[in-house]
C-alpha cells in the first residue's frame, strides 16, 4: 500500500547558506563549538540553560559547516545528527512557549537549514528512512502557520522560512501565496525604509539574505514575489554597503558581528540593480572612507523599547579598518559568553569612544518580567555630519566632498547633561590617502546651565572628574607601548603608529574580541587615554599613522 503522507520536494533545493570548513572540521574532530560552549560527543544529549545558546544549537546554522569541509564523513555525521534530532523530537508540542527549541525564528532556521543541507541529510535513506524528515518538515511549517515572533530579524527569519518550505515541499504549494503574502504584509513593520528599529548591522545582512533566498526560491518555483519584498531588498542593499568595512566585514554594534565569512559580498551580488551606496547616515551610522581605508561612528543613540533587548551604550564609538586589516572595534556581543560578559559588553567601556569613569552614555536596566535588559538614560541629542576647515558643521544637504580631499565628521551627544552638565564632541579626520587618521574629543559644559551643573559636581569632587577614551584593537593587532605613544603591528607586517597631545596619560590595557561563532572570548589590547575634567571644557587630540605614510 502506497503511504500517502507527502513526501519529498517540488524541486532540488539548493545549497545557498556560507558555512566555515575549519568549524565543520572540528565537528568532524568529535566537538561541536557553539559560541562560548564547546560541545563534546552528541551535543543533543546535554541540557544547555542558556537560551541563545541552545537556540543556536537547535538552529542546525552548524550544517553549513559541516556542508562547507564536503567530505564523506562530514556527510555522515549531518545525516547522524538529523535523524538523531528527528528520534528524540517527534513532534512540536501543543504550546511550545517558552522552549527555545521550538521559538518561531529558530524553528525557521532550522527548517532552512534542513532543507539547504538535504543533499547532505537524504542520500542512502530509503523512502520509509526519510520519511520522518519530511514529516517534521510539515509539522514544523503548520507550526509556523501559527506562531508569532517579535518584528525584526526573528520575525523575518520565522516568515521567510515559511515561505520557502511551503514553496519547496511536496503538499504545501496552497500554502505558498499565503506565505509570501504574510511575509510581504511584515516588512514595513520589521524592516521600515531598509532600516532594522534594533540597528544591528549583521541583523541587516542577515534580513538580506534571508530575503535573498526567498526570491530565488520564488523565480526557481515559479511563485509570483510580492513586490514589497523586492522593495526591501532595493532599500538594504545600499545600507549595508555603506556600513560594509574596507576588509568586507560589518561593524560590529547593537548585538551583531561582522558576519559570516563571505555572506556580505555574497547577499550583495543576490541583490539585482546598480551597486549604489546609501547617501547619508546609514541605519544611524556616519562613514568616512578614503582609499584603502574606513570608518564607521554610531552617530544616532541607542534603539529604544522593545528593539533595545540587546542595545550597546555605543553612541559615538568607531571602527577604523585598513585594507584587509581592523585595527580598531569594538568588543561585541557578549550575550552567549556569560551573564558577565552579556552585560560588560553592552558598557561605554566596551567600545572605542569617551566615557566617564565608571559611567557609560546609557544605564543599562535589571531584567524585565520577560528576562530583557534594556537601556535608558539615553542620549537626548546626537548629532554627525561633514564639517568644514574650520570644524564647523556644513548643511545636511551639503554634497559629498571630493576623495581628494579628507573626510571629516564633527560628532556630539548630549548624555551626561543631566548628571554633570556635559557634552561630548567628536571631530573625525581621515586624510585622503587613509594613511592618517585622527581625531579630537571634546568634554564639555556648553551653556551657563551646564556650567552650574558642573561646578556643583566639581565642588563634591575637587580633584576632578575623570573620564577615558579607549580605543580597543583587534586581536590579530599587536600592540607595543613606546612612550607616551604606540605602536600597532598588523598581520602581514604593516605598521601604523598611534600618538596623542599629551594632554591624557596614555597605557595599554586588556580587552576581550566576542565573536558570534568563538567558544571563548579572544583575549585583545586596548589604548586608554585617562584623564580629568577640573574645569568647564578640556580636549584630546590623537592620531593614527600609518608607517611610510605621507
Amino acid at each position: 500500500m502506497t503511504d500517502p503522507r507527502p513526501h519529498g520536494f517540488t524541486l532540488r533545493p539548493e545549497a545557498r547558506s556560507l558555512g566555515s570548513a575549519l568549524r565543520g572540521q572540528e565537528m568532524v574532530d568529535g566537538a561541536l563549538p557553539l559560541t562560548g560552549l564547546r560541545l563534546e560527543g552528541d551535543p543533543f544529549a546535554q541540557m544547555l540553560a542558556d537560551a541563545d545558546q541552545a537556540a543556536e544549537l537547535h538552529g542546525f546554522g552548524w550544517l553549513d559547516d559541516l556542508a562547507a569541509v564536503g567530505n564523506a564523513k562530514a556527510r555522515d555525521l549531518a545525516q547522524a545528527r538529523v535523524l538523531g534530532w528527528l528520534a528524540a523530537h517527534p513532534a512540536p508540542p501543543a504550546d511550545p512557549a517558552g522552549d527555545p527549541v521550538w521559538r518561531a525564528d529558530v524553528t525557521g532556521r532550522r527548517m532552512l537549514r534542513w532543507i539547504f543541507n538535504s543533499g547532505q541529510i537524504l542520500p542512502g535513506l530509503d523512502r520509509a528512512a526519510a520519511q520522518p524528515f519530511f514529516d517534521r518538515l510539515h509539522a514544523q511549517l503548520a507550526l509556523l502557520d501559527r506562531a508569532e515572533a517579535p518584528a525584526g530579524t526573528a520575525r523575518i527569519e520565522a516568515l521567510s522560512a515559511r515561505a520557502i518550505a511551503a514553496m519547496l515541499l511536496k503538499g504545501a504549494g496552497d500554502r505558498a501565496h499565503p506565505a509570501l503574502d504574510a511575509l510581504a504584509a511584515d516588512m514595513d513593520a520589521s524592516i521600515r525604509q531598509g532600516v532594522l528599529r534594533g540597528r544591528c548591522p549583521e541583523a541587516l545582512l542577515n534580513c538580506l539574505s534571508l530575503l535573498g533566498w526567498v526570491k530565488a526560491t520564488a523565480i526557481e518555483a515559479g511563485h509570483p514575489l510580492p513586490p514589497e519584498i523586492d522593495v526591501a531588498i532595493a532599500e538594504i542593499a545600499p545600507i549595508l554597503r555603506a556600513l560594509r568595512h574596507a576588509d568586507g566585514g560589518l561593524p560590529r554594534f547593537h548585538g551583531g558581528g561582522r558576519g559570516a565569512a563571505g555572506r556580505l559580498d555574497h547577499s550583495l551580488k543576490a541583490a539585482e540593480g546598480a551597486s549604489v551606496t546609501a547617501p547619508g547616515h546609514a541605519m544611524g551610522f556616519a562613514r568616512l572612507s578614503r582609499a584603502r581605508a574606513t570608518v564607521v561612528l554610531d552617530a544616532a543613540a541607542p534603539p529604544a523599547g522593545p528593539a533595545a533587548a540587546h542595545a550597546h551604550a555605543s553612541t559615538l564609538a568607531i571602527e577604523f579598518t585598513s585594507a584587509r586589516h581592523p585595527i580598531v572595534v569594538n568588543c561585541g556581543p557578549g550575550r552567549m559568553f556569560g551573564q558577565a560578559w552579556a552585560r560588560a559588553a553592552r558598557a561605554t567601556a566596551c567600545h572605542s569612544t569617551l566615557s566617564l569613569t565608571g559611567l557609560s552614555s546609557a544605564k543599562l536596566l535589571p531584567p524585565d518580567g520577560q528576562g530583557q535588559e534594556r537601556l535608558t538614560l539615553l542620549p537626548q541629542k546626537v548629532w554627525a555630519g561633514q564639517c568644514d576647515a574650520d570644524g564647523n558643521l556644513l548643511p545636511t544637504d551639503a554634497p559629498p566632498p571630493s576623495p581628494r580631499l579628507p573626510a571629516t565628521i564633527l560628532s556630539g551627544h548630549d548624555a551626561w547633561q543631566g548628571t554633570h552638565g556635559l557634552t561630548h564632541l567628536r571631530e573625525l579626520y581621515l586624510s585622503p590617502d587613509g594613511d592618517e587618521f585622527r581625531g579630537e574629543d571634546t568634554l564639555a559644559a556648553l551653556d551657563i546651565a551646564g556650567q552650574g551643573r558642573l561646578d556643583q559636581v566639581l565642588t563634591n569632587h575637587p580633584e576632578g572628574i575623570g573620564f577615558d577614551i579607549r580605543f580597543h584593537l583587534h586581536p590579530d593587532v599587536d600592540a607595543v607601548q613606546d612612550g607616551d605613544a604606540a605602536r600597532l603591528i598588523l598581520p602581514g607586517g604593516e605598521e601604523w603608529y598611534f600618538s596623542h597631545d599629551l594632554v591624557a596619560d596614555l597605557r595599554l590595557e586588556p580587552t576581550a574580541w566576542l565573536e558570534p561563532g568563538l567558544t571563548d572570548p579572544r583575549p585583545g589590547v586596548q589604548i586608554v587615554l585617562s584623564h580629568r575634567l577640573a574645569d568647564h571644557a578640556v580636549q584630546i587630540g590623537w592620531t593614527f599613522m600609518r608607517a611610510g605614510g605621507s
